[in-house]
């Protein structure tokens, strides 16, 4: 794991160096010249992973949560305040670096594919593994990009830049039925179930499965993700931790519970930038640190928190700025801050909570009266959320008589068992509740002073990326 971070870190600090970024977005290495070994391949992957690190170092969150009734920013004018206050343009930087930043993954994932039926492997097991790893890497990037936009530009074979400045974009259901799926499918069946040494953190068969799963949920077909989470889940590879806590503990990395993190390492360029960015800018000098305020917790999300739960004390925390003020932060990613941007908190992508939540939301579609099977789902993360092992804090089934009640809980134990975490806004949209969250949320804490419209569901297509090719228009409805 030691080898993966420091060659990750490396490439992350290389990735988000404002040079590179400048750059067009399938620029790359040529894989003909590259490509002449397996180690090369290898070095090649975890250079994938890195450029998974840049993306979910600091910027993920921003567009993942900011825009939900979790996190809010300072100011309205601001890059986040406009997302946070749903004033997008295709102008925003933020939205430029999403998408730059996923297609420059799918580049360097692609290059991978096409090169490994021309090297020779010391076995098929590390052959499949490689090509495992890139389509997981290559599903994942267009699973948050059909989030994120809706229809994009379909690319599953190195190209060039002047291919890529005459792509249109490809209706999203063609994506996840051609692509995303398919990739899930396969590397489900390519990838080992876990990994030792230095390579425990890379990507397993349980994380493909898992991340099928939640694919399945997102495109509404809920007798797959049944089937897919079930088998997981009867796999018994992974447990909650007992202790809430323990799951976002640095020293505690690749637990039980996680299925795929993203790994970052203190001390090395390139680490994680959430604990320094997501904090008030009031606790700076209490930190020590620059911090830049971009998701603080609101106080909608920290008044509906049983704030006596192991979940709530684990969750939010509150530190005295310079006038020993108590303010609000996430504690959850907070860790130990001495190296400005450098955390080793690694980014939790699936963890073993999220299939009980979501196999259990699945199986709720399925029935019209909730199943106790699901009922156990859910009670499993609350007794771990109120730290008790009996059955006082379990759900019965005369509480959740129906359908639509067992949904809304569901719902809620998602938000506060997932929070911060990059599911909140895509678990709105994917509901179809986010114009009404949202808009009750902004009367409630802003009077009413921002409204979130039906088109909200998909930021634009950045303009830097119409400018170059123009084939991407028309933009998504409200962006034109």
């Amino acid at each position: 794991m030691k080898q993966i971070k420091y060659i990750l870190l490396l490439c992350v600090a290389a990735i988000t160096s404002c040079d590179l970024l400048d750059r067009p977005v399938y620029d790359r290495i040529e894989s003909k010249t590259f490509y002449k070994d397996e180690k090369d391949i290898n070095l090649a992957v975890i250079g994938s992973y890195g450029t998974l690190g840049a993306i979910y170092a600091a910027d993920f969150v921003k567009y993942a949560e900011l825009p939900s009734d979790n996190s809010s920013t300072v100011g309205d004018t601001g890059d986040h305040a406009l997302l946070d206050k749903f004033i997008v343009s295709p102008v925003n930087p933020v939205i430029q670096s999403a998408w730059r930043l996923h297609y420059r993954c799918i580049a360097n994932v692609n290059d991978i594919l096409a090169a490994i039926p021309n090297i020779t492997f010391t076995s098929d097991e590390k052959e499949d593994q490689y090509k495992g790893e890139a389509l997981f890497i290559r599903a994942l990037c267009y699973f948050n990009l059909v989030r994120l936009f809706g229809d994009v530009p379909y690319i599953d074979r190195p190209i060039t830049v002047e291919e890529s400045q005459q792509l249109s974009r490809t209706d999203k259901a063609k994506v996840y039925a051609d692509l995303i799926i398919p990739d899930l499918q396969a590397a489900k069946a390519l990838l080992p179930a876990n990994y030792s040494g230095e390579d425990i953190g890379r990507i397993t068969s349980g994380a493909a499965q898992t991340l099928l799963g939640s694919v399945y949920l997102t495109t509404y077909d809920y007798e797959n993700c049944v089937n897919e989470l079930g088998d997981l889940i009867a796999k018994k590879r992974y447990s909650l931790l007992p202790v809430y806590a323990d799951i976002f503990n640095p020293d505690n990395a690749n637990h039980a519970e996680s299925i795929f993190e993203i790994q970052f390492e203190k001390g090395y360029t390139g680490g994680s930038q959430w604990s320094c960015q997501a904090h008030s800018r009031e606790l700076a000098e209490t930190l020590g640190v620059s911090t830049a305020a971009v998701t603080v917790p609101t106080s909608d999300l920290i008044s509906l928190f049983e704030t006596g739960s192991a979940r709530y004390q684990a969750t939010i925390g509150k530190l005295p700025n310079a006038s020993n003020k108590q303010v609000s932060h996430v504690k959850k990613h907070y860790m130990e801050l001495s190296i400005q941007n450098h955390s080793d908190d690694n980014w939790p992508v699936l963890r073993y909570a999220d299939v009980l939540l979501m196999y259990a939301e699945a199986l709720n579609e399925l029935n019209a009266t909730p199943t106790q099977e699901a009922i156990d789902c859910i009670n499993q993360i609350r007794r771990r959320a109120y730290a008790v092992e009996d059955n006082s804090q379990d759900l019965t089934p005369a509480e959740v008589i129906d359908q639509q009640t067992f949904r809304e809980v569901i719902a809620e134990e998602r938000r506060f068992e997932l929070c911060f975490e990059g599911h909140r806004w895509f678990d709105l949209v994917r509901t179809g509740k986010y114009v009404e969250v949202m808009n009750a949320h902004f009367e409630r804490y802003n009077s009413g002073a921002y409204n979130v419209e039906n088109y909200n569901n998909l930021f634009p297509v950045p303009q830097r990326e119409i400018d170059v090719n123009p084939n991407l228009l028309p933009n998504n409805p409200g962006f034109n």
